[in-house]
């Protein structure tokens, strides 16, 4: 295979870092502090607080979810001895995704629960962007990865398959809850987005020569 001129990951991977780091801090953002005259009493501010409960809820998915993203993108990063042109650009279409994530967040936080169908269309465009954000993750990955084109030279392509069909997993879940959001009810597409967590916490196969250190 004719070995092509690539540009550097590090650049990439320091972008790509800032904009994760950048999203993920956002979510935060979304949480307020109840404001003194709406909590006269120790009383008054729990149930302040409790009040706040979607908005807790949509922060921990928020962050495990583009939590659970990075270190996918990390781990390939670190197989890759280079990037190029059309891998930097679908990267880019990627991130612009992952830059909307604590939009349809606070969507989420700030309606879940609520009546008049406004809790299932803000599920419905949560875990629509999540399945849009695991398709172009699939093909940002594979894309690097098919045919060892940008792979560094110790990796072995076949090794990567477990992780690639793990990956491929998450399209077909978040299309599962986005279905549930559509057609069934808040609480059981919560518990499917928990199970998504679930499958996708646990850490994948290593590829073979994950663990070494990339050349200088």
């Amino acid at each position: 295979m004719e070995r092509r001129t690539l540009m550097d990951v590090a650049g990439w991977e320091a972008f790509l870092h800032g904009v994760f780091a950048i999203a993920i801090t956002l979510l935060v953002l979304d949480i307020h502090v109840p404001p003194i005259a709406d909590a006269p009493n120790a009383s008054a501010l729990l149930d302040a607080l409790g009040a706040e409960l979607p908005h807790y809820v949509a922060y921990v998915l928020g962050f495990m979810f583009l939590g659970l993203y990075w270190i996918s993108t990390h781990r390939i990063l670190r197989l890759l001895r280079g990037v190029d042109h059309w891998f930097l650009i679908l990267g880019l279409v990627f991130l612009m995704v992952v830059s909307v994530l604590p939009f349809v967040t606070a969507l989420l936080a700030e309606y879940l629960g609520q009546d008049q169908g406004r809790d299932r269309l803000a599920l419905v465009v949560f875990t629509g962007w999540q399945l849009i954000l695991s398709v172009l993750a699939n093909v940002v990955f594979r894309y690097a990865l098919r045919g060892g084109r940008l792979l560094r030279p110790e990796v072995a392509a076949s090794s990567l398959q477990p992780f690639l069909r793990v990956a491929l997993l998450g399209p077909v879940i978040w299309v599962a809850a986005l279905a549930s959001a559509v057609l069934l009810t808040g609480t059981i597409t919560i518990i499917l987005m928990a199970v998504i967590l679930a499958v996708f916490v646990r850490e994948p196969p290593a590829a073979d020569g994950e663990g070494a250190v990339p050349a200088e």
